[in-house]
Order: structure tokens, then C-alpha cells, then sequence
């Protein structure tokens, strides 16, 4: 560093001020030296001269630090493949299908080895497209559903009606003999592979005809399409498979002969349409034995039974189940049903609901009292509950399970009825307590016959 610099960085950096010349009479006297607070400004030059030179471009490179790549948030994509094909076995097939069509990894995972839906017997643009290719492959089928549409198709198109008449599955289904039936459901099922099927859908599109419902001729050769469908699985091992079954029934019930070939069932929904007019005979030791009896068998955790019409008949109906968690019944005020489910935890039950003040249809029902649903006595009787439901939960959106089972009945009833009288208020109900439990309450618990199912009949 050149001399000069050097001192001018020391007169710089000296903070002390040099005293003035001093006369030989102040000699006498001791100096003070005065450090000022005034900062005083370096030349401009003097920082950059003297400051630390800039780091060579290498070394900056080298300081940088990289910025991390940002962490992409967690989705299903992520997911171990072993993790993702485990979800995929919670989902039903319907969202299975929703789910592929998302992106190329879903649809190659799902669509890619699966076929998903189809519907039986084949329409004739699945049988118009196996036709134009020359080989296909037998994927394994998830859901055969079984609507038996009123659309109407032309087995031969290019052929005048003179010689080719449109048609529709139901009159297929209605206009053949069983053993014909028994030849289709043969030949279209070599077609396809079974075992795998996890969902089965026989309930028809509409459950009416021209304004009115199905006539027992129609329901009997339905009936027999959908018995010879279950035989055709049940002889290929596959309903074992099943985890959701749907099914029209009637008074005869054919399910039960095959409900012990279902131990893998999530599902069970069971949808009712009766013949009108059942004889006592015919109610009592027909169609609530054999009622009782499928739902008896059923290992569903889920029941759900849509009743379209039945003979009206004031019979208690006992649904004893020790599997079923959630039952959802939808059916009119005087379907009279008494859980017996001891792993029960909530009923959802539907009733009809119109604008007019003619609601409830429950028995004996004054006509000024039937704006509102009689919530714990239509369609479902609570008072059953006691000590055979214990683990109920929430009843018709009303929370029951604070109620405890560990006290007398009178009690009990006691607590639940203040429970349902203010949920009779929140709908809009506005008779006093006592006035609304004379008539929308029952205050005696109920008796269950000690019989159910067959042994109705035979005991």
C-alpha cells in the first residue's frame, strides 16, 4: 500500500481534535483532551479503495445456493400401488367407473383389466360390436345389471318391419317360455367371465305399465328370468363374489334359496311389490315367513327394503338380524316393522311426503292429524328397540344413543319421548306434550312373538 494512503487512513481513523498553541502562562496548566461526537464523512473513494474485491464469478456459482424444487402436495397418484388397489376395493363399481374416466393411470388400472358394467341380456350394439371384431377378450365382468327396458330395437335392422319386428328386453323377457330363457341366459353368459362379479342389479327401470303396476303375470316371468339368471352364477361359484345385490321380490320370494351362497355381502337391497288382495293364509304363512326368513340370513351390514305395495294387513314383522349396522326402509305408515339387531346403529326410514295434509296413513289416524309423519310408529316402531337394538344411534335423523338401555322400560320411554316431541316440534308440530303422545306415541312396550320366519308357521 503507497505511504501516503497509508498515513491518511491513520489521520482518518484519529477521532482526537489538536489543541490550539498555548501561551507560556497556560503552559502551567494540564491539557484537555476532547473527543467529538461529530461522525465525519470518508472521501468516496476510500470505501470502494479499500473494500473487499467481489467474488469471482466461480465462486458465486459456488455460494449460490440452488433453490429445492417444491414439494408437490400428496394425492391419490402418490399412493404405493399396493396402497391404491386396496382403495380400490372399498369403492363401489359406479365410482369405480366415474374414477377411470379421470385419467390414463385410473382407466388402464380399472377399464384397462376390468369390464366394468354391462347390461343383461346384451343390447345389440354389444352384440353389433363383437360381431365386427374378429377376436375379444374375456375381461373379468364387475356389475351385471339386468333393467329390463322398454326400448325398443331392431334385431335386424336393414330388414322392413314386414319380416323384422322392433322389440325391447321386456318383451323378450315376458313373451318366452322359461326354457327359452333358460337357453339365453346359457349362451350369453358363455360370454362373459364371472369370477370376479361384485355387483348385481335385477331390479326392472319402472315397476309400472301404463300408469299402473306390474300385473303378477308380468312379476312371475320376471321372476323367472332373474331365478334362472342366480342358478346360471350360483352354478359358476360366483356369488360368493357379491357384495351388493338388488332384487325385485314378490309374495314368493324365490331369494331365500340362495341366500346362503352370499357371505360376502356389504348390500342387500330388496325392493317389494306384492300381489294385491294376499288371502290371510297366503299373507300369514307365505309371504311374512319367508320375509323374515331372508332377512334372517341376509350378513349384509347394509338392508335396504323399498316396499312399492303390499296387501295392507295390521301383522307385526320381526327383521331379527345380528349382522345388519344401517337399515333404510322407504314404505308406507302401515308396513309395521320391529327391529331386532343387536349391531343396529341407525334407521333411516323414507315416507312419502305431498303438499296436501294427507300424509301419514298410519292406523287409525284421525283425518285433521295427518300432516305430519309419526316419527318412531310409521313404517318402523321404535318401542322394539328397547334392549334389542343396543347400540342404536340415531333414529330417523334423532339422536337415540345417549339413552341408555340400562333401565326400566318406563324410563326409558320416558326419556325417548321427550326426545321425539321436540323433534315433532321442529317440524312444526304445535300440540302439547300430552295431546301429541296420546295419539302419536305408544305407552306399553310392545310384545314380539317368540317366533319369526318359518317357525311362524310350524311352531
Amino acid at each position: 500500500m503507497p505511504r501516503h494512503i497509508d498515513l491518511l487512513e491513520k489521520d482518518w481513523g484519529n477521532d482526537e481534535v489538536p489543541s490550539p498553541r498555548k501561551s507560556p502562562r497556560q503552559q502551567m496548566t494540564t491539557a484537555i483532551l476532547r473527543r467529538s461526537s461529530r461522525k465525519r464523512s470518508k472521501p468516496p473513494g476510500f470505501s470502494s479503495m479499500f473494500a473487499s474485491p467481489p467474488p469471482s464469478a466461480k465462486k458465486s456459482r459456488k455460494d449460490a445456493k440452488v433453490p429445492s424444487p417444491p414439494v408437490a402436495p400428496p394425492t391419490l397418484l402418490t399412493l404405493p400401488h399396493c396402497a391404491i388397489s386396496r382403495l380400490l376395493l372399498c369403492l363401489d363399481v359406479d365410482s369405480l367407473e366415474r374414477l377411470s374416466a379421470t385419467c390414463t393411470y385410473f382407466d388402464q388400472m380399472i377399464a384397462g383389466k376390468f369390464l366394468l358394467t354391462i347390461s343383461f341380456p346384451f343390447p345389440v350394439g354389444f352384440i353389433k360390436e363383437v360381431m365386427d371384431d374378429e377376436s375379444f377378450e374375456k375381461k373379468p365382468l364387475l356389475k351385471l345389471s339386468c333393467k329390463k327396458t322398454r326400448d325398443e330395437f331392431k334385431t335386424l335392422p336393414d330388414i322392413t318391419e314386414d319380416y323384422s319386428e322392433p322389440s325391447s328386453l321386456h318383451k323378450l323377457i315376458i313373451g318366452n317360455s322359461p326354457e327359452m330363457m333358460d337357453y339365453l341366459v346359457f349362451s350369453q353368459m358363455s360370454l362373459l367371465s364371472l369370477y370376479k362379479l361384485r355387483e348385481l342389479d335385477l331390479v326392472p327401470e319402472s315397476v309400472k305399465q301404463e300408469g299402473r303396476l306390474l300385473g303378477q303375470r308380468i312379476m312371475d316371468s320376471y321372476s323367472n328370468f332373474d331365478c334362472s339368471l342366480l342358478r346360471h352364477i350360483s352354478r359358476l361359484g360366483s356369488l360368493k363374489c357379491l357384495t351388493r345385490l338388488d332384487m325385485l321380490v314378490d309374495q314368493n320370494l324365490y331369494l331365500e334359496q340362495f341366500m346362503a351362497e352370499l357371505p360376502n355381502l356389504l348390500e342387500l337391497g330388496l325392493t317389494i311389490l306384492t300381489r294385491p288382495g294376499l288371502s290371510k293364509h297366503v299373507y300369514l304363512h307365505e309371504y311374512i315367513p319367508r320375509l323374515e326368513a331372508v332377512v334372517t340370513a341376509s350378513k349384509a351390514p347394509v338392508l335396504r327394503v323399498t316396499v312399492v305395495a303390499e296387501t295392507r294387513r295390521q301383522v307385526n314383522k320381526i327383521f331379527k338380524n345380528s349382522h345388519v349396522e344401517k337399515l333404510v326402509l322407504t314404505g308406507p305408515c302401515t308396513f309395521n316393522m320391529f327391529p331386532v339387531m343387536e349391531r343396529l346403529k341407525e334407521v333411516v326410514v323414507n315416507l312419502e311426503t305431498s303438499f296436501l295434509d294427507n300424509n301419514c296413513t298410519y292406523w287409525k289416524s284421525r283425518i285433521d292429524d295427518r300432516g305430519l309423519h309419526r316419527a318412531g310408529l310409521c313404517c318402523v316402531n321404535i318401542g322394539a328397540v328397547y334392549e334389542n337394538c343396543p347400540n342404536l344411534e340415531r333414529f330417523m335423523g334423532v339422536e337415540v344413543g345417549m339413552v341408555s338401555h340400562k333401565q326400566t322400560f318406563n324410563k326409558w320411554n320416558t326419556r325417548m319421548k321427550k326426545r321425539f316431541y321436540d323433534d315433532y316440534l321442529q317440524q312444526g308440530g304445535s300440540k302439547e306434550m300430552k295431546a301429541w303422545a296420546k295419539t302419536r306415541w305408544f305407552s306399553r312396550r310392545p310384545v314380539l312373538p317368540m317366533n319369526v320366519g318359518y317357525d311362524r308357521v310350524f311352531n
